[in-house]
């Protein structure tokens, strides 16, 4: 809802990777995804600081409020 809206959150794998979302329609659609609920693919590149900024991203195991509300207007976006 801000204008330079950023995000910051932590992807768990095999090492832990700190990431941003510089975009405001994907900070938003992302603000939707619940903690541990979701298995996320990510695309993105490194900053000088070693965070993946993050470009694009698709949801592996949507629900039925996820498919409507977050990946329909990914469509858009993308």
């Amino acid at each position: 809802m801000f204008p330079d809206t950023k995000i910051r959150f932590t992807l768990r794998s095999f090492e832990n990777i700190n990431c941003i979302v510089r975009k405001k329609e994907l900070a938003n659609l992302i603000l939707f995804l619940d903690e541990g609920k979701y298995e996320v693919s990510v695309h993105g590149y490194y900053n000088s600081r070693n965070h993946l900024v993050i470009e694009k991203f698709f949801v592996r195991n949507p629900d039925s409020f996820i498919r409507e509300f977050v990946l329909k207007s990914l469509k858009s976006i993308a």
